[in-house]
C-alpha cells in the first residue's frame, strides 16, 4: 500500500482549538506516522537530532515515539529524558489517544495513560492513571470517552505487550510490526514544524 499524505494536529483532551499543527504525516491503512521538531532547549543524544517521529495505531488510538533527547533545559533546570544516561534510546514512550478524522487529517488528543516500554529487558513502566482519573472527576474527559479509551488501552496491552495471561519473556508484537513500513520512511515527512 502506498502511504497517503495527511495533516495531523495534536494536544491533550480538552485543549482549546486550534491544536498544535498541522504537522506532516503519512497514513497507510490503520497506521499513521507524523513528525515535528523539538525546540532548542532539548539536547539530542549522539547521532540523533530534534526531529521526533511519532507512530500511531489508529484502530487502537495508540501513539508511540522513540525519544532521542538526553535532557531539556526548563526554567534553568536540566530535566533528563528517557534513558538519559544511555547513548542510545532503548525505550518507547506510548500514549493513549482520542482520534478524530476529518478533511484528510487527524486530530490526536492525549488521554493521559502512558507506558514506557524498554527493549533491553527492563520492565514496562505504567504512568498517569491518576491524571485520567482526575480529568474524569473534574469533568474534563467525559466518562464515555474514558471508558472507550481504557478498553482500547487493554486491547493494546493484550495484543502488543502480553498476549498470554501470564507474562512471558519479551513482548508479543512490540514495536507493532504493522508500523514498520512507516517507521522506515526517510524523513523529514514534509516541512518541519517546531513545537512551541
Amino acid at each position: 500500500m502506498i502511504p497517503e499524505k495527511v495533516a495531523v494536529w495534536r494536544g491533550k483532551y480538552g485543549d482549546p482549538v486550534p491544536l498544535f499543527g498541522p504537522l506532516p504525516g503519512l497514513r497507510s491503512g490503520d497506521c499513521l506516522a507524523y513528525e515535528f521538531a523539538l525546540p532548542d532547549r532539548f539536547v539530542p543524544k549522539p547521532g540523533r537530532d530534534r526531529l521526533e517521529r511519532v507512530l500511531v495505531l489508529l484502530d487502537l488510538g495508540i501513539q508511540m515515539a522513540h525519544p532521542g533527547w538526553r535532557y531539556a533545559q526548563v526554567d534553568g533546570e536540566r530535566v533528563p529524558g528517557i534513558d538519559a544516561t544511555l547513548d542510545a534510546s532503548t525505550t518507547w514512550y506510548v500514549d493513549l489517544l482520542h482520534v478524530e478524522e476529518h478533511d484528510g487529517g487527524f486530530a490526536l488528543r492525549d488521554l493521559y495513560l502512558d507506558v514506557m516500554v524498554p527493549m533491553d529487558g527492563r520492565h514496562a513502566r505504567h504512568l498517569d492513571l491518576e491524571e485520567l482519573a482526575d480529568a474524569v472527576s473534574a469533568g474534563d474527559v467525559p466518562v464515555a470517552i474514558a471508558l472507550d479509551g481504557m478498553r482500547r488501552w487493554q486491547a493494546f496491552l493484550d495484543r502488543h505487550l502480553h498476549a498470554d495471561r501470564d507474562p512471558q519473556h519479551g513482548w508479543t508484537d512490540f514495536p507493532p510490526s504493522g508500523l514498520a513500513e512507516l517507521a522506515a520512511v526517510a524523513g523529514p515527512l514534509g516541512p518541519v514544524v517546531t513545537a512551541p
